[in-house]
This record gives structure tokens, sequence and C-alpha cells, in this order.
């Protein structure tokens, strides 16, 4: 079975018949068959036996037009034939270098958003700024897979169909040192790996290791999610729950672990909050 790099290879390195595109697949032994006929005249000459005239002439003369043959066309087997692929390769370039514009034959399609301009993506601005002192809870979700992302969520929008103003915001755009300006905040975290936070909470997660803050105006809950199938089971809410009481916040509901079945744990803890909200 021919590899990429050996089928790249025969590309590049083309036959002498498919560089020739003669056929005469023989000129590269030309010298070899001149003297095969060279010693086949010395050996008709030597039998000394009656022979037509003709072919003792014979093989001088196929001498002589394998020779005009050789000089003829060894030339232009030597010059490799352009391959299509190469031939638009080159047209291209050409057109590049005089600036002109790129025509794509139907040979080569180009999609659009190849040749279509990127924009760069506006740059993100931090949602704990947008949200700092306009919410009455800010629910922050720690994700892997999205589900902790859609409670969080969801969580939002029951709590602002109860009268209350809540965000949802992603651990990543939140500082440590702006958890303080919430009256409220809601964990909800997924575990990841060996008992680690989800990438997006990592920093957050870290932060808590490092620093202290005075959270001590602020009531919290978490929502561990997990699978108990691992022994370090809903390890990283187990982990915010920790921090958050270490750093003087207060639990206003009890952190609620659960396992991959999580609605009926979800609606209890929910429940709970809300009535501990008020």
């Amino acid at each position: 079975m021919s590899t990429p790099e050996s089928h790249q290879q025969n590309i590049n390195n083309p036959t002498e018949n498919e560089q020739s595109g003669l056929g005469f697949w023989y000129l590269q032994y030309w010298p070899a068959l001149l003297v095969g006929v060279l010693l086949s005249m010395a050996i008709i000459g030597m039998g000394g036996a009656q022979i037509p005239a003709f072919l003792i002439w014979l093989p001088p003369f196929l001498a002589v037009v394998l020779l005009l043959i050789a000089v003829i066309a060894a030339p232009r087997a030597k010059k490799p034939q352009e391959a299509p692929w190469e031939r638009r390769e080159r047209e291209a370039a050409e057109r590049l270098q005089q600036n002109a514009p790129l025509e794509v034959s139907a040979e080569a399609p180009v999609a659009a958003e190849s040749i279509a301009p990127v924009e760069a993506a506006p740059e993100a601005q931090p949602a704990a700024e947008m949200v700092a002192g306009d919410v009455d809870v800010l629910v922050l979700w720690g994700s892997e897979t999205g589900t902790a992302q859609g409670l969080a969520e969801m969580t939002e929008n029951r709590l602002k169909e109860a009268g209350k103003t809540a965000r949802a915001v992603s651990m990543a755009q939140v500082k440590l040192e702006q958890l303080p300006g919430f009256n409220k905040v809601l964990v909800l975290t997924s575990t990841w790996g060996d008992g680690e936070p989800p990438s997006n909470g990592i920093d957050l997660w870290e932060a808590f290791q490092k620093k202290t803050v005075d959270m001590s105006k602020t009531g919290f809950s978490v929502l561990a999610l997990g699978d108990t199938a691992y022994p370090e089971f809903c390890k990283c809410g187990k982990d915010f729950d920790g921090f958050l009481e270490k750093m003087g916040a207060k639990r206003i509901y009890p952190r609620v672990d659960c396992d991959l079945n999580y609605e009926a744990n979800y609606e209890k803890w929910f429940t709970g909050v809300q009535q501990a909200l008020g």
C-alpha cells in the first residue's frame, strides 16, 4: 500500500514515460541496443554464409534509425510535461505576482468561506461588571458539558418569574474581589476529572485558595453536580461550598449534591433557595 509520502514522491518525480509522453520507452537503452546491432553485424559478417544483401544492410540501417530517434526525441523526453494541477498553480502564482484577480476554474472550486475576509471577534466584557449592584441574586455556573450552565440559566429565569432580579454568569467572567458586592450568590458547578473544577471555573477556584475577601454580607447556596461512579463525587461543589463559608459568607440553604439523575435534587434545592430568598 502506498503512503502519502510515496504518492507525493510519484507526483514530484514522474517516470520517463510520463515525462516524454512519446511512448519511446527504449530510448534510455539505446546505447545498449546500438551495441547489440553492431555485434549482430559482426556475427553475420564472420559467418561467411551466403545471405541476402538486404539482411547484411538491415542492422546498420536499424542502428542509424535508432540513433536518429534518440537524438531527436531525447531532449523532449527530458523535459517534464506539466500536469493540470501544476499548470493551475503556476497560473495562479503568476496572476498573484501581477496583482491580477484570481480566476477559479471549475476543476478546482474554492469555498467562499475560505476567501472571505475574517473579522476580529468583539472583546468580551466581564459580565460581573455589568451586574454588580444591579441584581438581587448572582447565579454562578461552572460547566464542562453544559448541564450546570443550563440549570443556572433556568434558575435565573425562574427567579425572574418570582419577581427577583437575577443573572446567570460564567465563573470565568467573575473575579473573586467582585463577589462581596453581591447580596446573594448561588453556585451551580460540575466536577471534572479527578475532582477538578470545569475549565471555566479553574481561575476562580484557584483564586479562592490564594486570596481572602470579606463576604460576611453575602448569602450563598451551592448545587453540586457529579457522578457517584467517581471517587471524588461532587468535589468541586464541595470545594466552593467550603471556600464561601471560609470567606465569611452565610449559607442560606444547605448544599445539595446531585448524581446523574439530578432533576429531583435540583427541584428540592431550588425550592429551598427560593423560600430562603423570600
